[in-house]
């Protein structure tokens, strides 16, 4: 059995966070000095939620919501979605895919410890590739009639075989990069 990659060693250890009662404009704000797409909305250390830019989008700019007059905890994404930073990285793109988010805390006893996105995982893509017990025997591409996905769960006609799971292209082109 070959290693497995801890969600630990591609997550980011260091997370924009805001409380809740915070502004959306102050959150804003924050986003926009830092460049990032998101915060970890937390309350005594504890990630309660997610704030990001498509939450901005559909929930205060496209009704024409003033940011100053509205807070965090109206408008931010939750049951926030979490893992570990135990977890192997492959079961943490499964849980990304399936929810369809980018963007997964990473917490320890109960406490944020990072995050870890779609784009880490694809900067360590070829890492992970190396390490599957399988990569040198990668089955073929062959289509397979229709069936379900094993890492989302879809219906498809086009699934692909990879490391001996039948996954559909979108989860395909996640995995490999």
């Amino acid at each position: 059995m070959g290693r497995s990659v801890p969600v630990r060693e591609a997550m980011t250890a260091k997370v924009l966070t805001v409380g809740p009662k915070a502004t959306v404009a102050r959150a804003a704000k924050l986003m926009s000095q830092n460049g990032v797409g998101s915060l970890v909305v937390v309350e005594r250390g504890k990630p309660v939620g997610i704030l990001t830019e498509r939450d901005l989008l559909m929930k205060v700019v496209s009704e024409n919501i003033r940011p100053s007059e509205i807070r965090v905890e109206e408008i931010m994404s939750r049951p926030v979605i979490t893992t570990t930073p135990d977890e192997d990285i492959i079961e943490a793109t499964r849980t990304l895919i399936r929810n369809k988010i980018r963007r997964l805390p990473v917490v320890e006893n109960g406490k944020l410890v990072g995050i870890i996105t779609a784009s880490d995982i694809t900067a360590v893509s070829p890492e992970l590739m190396e390490v599957l017990p399988e990569h040198h025997e990668i089955q073929s591409e062959e289509e397979i009639e229709e069936s379900v996905c094993e890492v989302c769960g879809e219906v498809t006609r086009s699934l692909k075989e990879i490391n001996g799971m039948l996954v559909c292209e979108k989860c395909y082109d996640f995995l490999t990069g």
